[in-house]
């Protein structure tokens, strides 16, 4: 594994005390020393899973907060903060106004039912319909563009089937985020999930109090 500056220096400061240290000084796996208490770790941090944790916090903002303003902006997010943060978050669509027809999970996630289709609509559609302005008056097969493959119009017609009967309320769009039980993002609990299947360490406690 590569190591950034500012994590060696922490490496080499845990072990020896001082800013340079060989390999030979550390004892067990930076991996696993960065891992939580409860996990056997020391619980130092782990920079690059924070980081991650960090930009999903943008993406959370994106979402609760449009108003923001550096919503908009090409701001560098890490594949696996946007993949953390589509697993983490949960769409309850009301008006649609603040949910992405083609690449949010709302009702389903449409990329999944119809890749084929979503392949067909141009990236800069993708990033800007929302739910709202597909759904009326059946606005979404014209983002459609060129020709589909020879799946297409079976998941065409399933997506058709799929949107027949949903409809619109006047409520606004709420977002819950599911690592937290108060369904509210917090950099904390998802740094926390990062770790989710890892070994527990049954007598950390009992190990740290002594």
């Amino acid at each position: 594994m590569v190591y950034s500056g500012k994590d060696k220096i922490r490496r080499s400061f845990t072990w020896k005390g001082r800013t340079q240290a060989n390999g030979g000084s550390c004892l067990v796996a930076w991996e696993r020393v960065q891992r939580p208490l409860e996990y056997g770790g020391l619980g130092i941090l782990n920079l690059e899973y924070m980081s991650w944790a960090l930009q999903a916090r943008w993406l959370w903002f994106v979402k609760t907060e449009p108003d923001r303003p550096w919503k908009g902006l090409d701001i560098p997010i890490h594949p696996n903060a946007i993949a953390l943060f589509n697993t983490a978050v949960v769409l309850h669509v009301g008006n649609g106004s603040n949910t992405l027809f083609w690449t949010d999970k709302w009702l389903f996630c449409v990329g999944v039912l119809a890749p084929f289709v979503v392949a067909a609509v141009p990236l800069k559609v993708r990033e800007q319909r929302t739910v709202l302005e597909a759904i009326t008056d059946h606005e979404w097969p014209t983002d459609i563009q060129g020709v589909l493959s020879l799946i297409g119009p079976y998941e065409y017609f399933q997506l058709w089937d799929a949107l027949h009967d949903f409809a619109l309320s006047d409520a606004n769009d709420c977002h819950e985020w599911r690592f937290d039980k108060s369904g509210i993002f917090s950099s904390k609990s998802t740094y926390q999930a990062l770790f989710n299947g890892s070994v527990v360490f049954e007598p950390w406690h009992r190990l740290w109090k002594t």
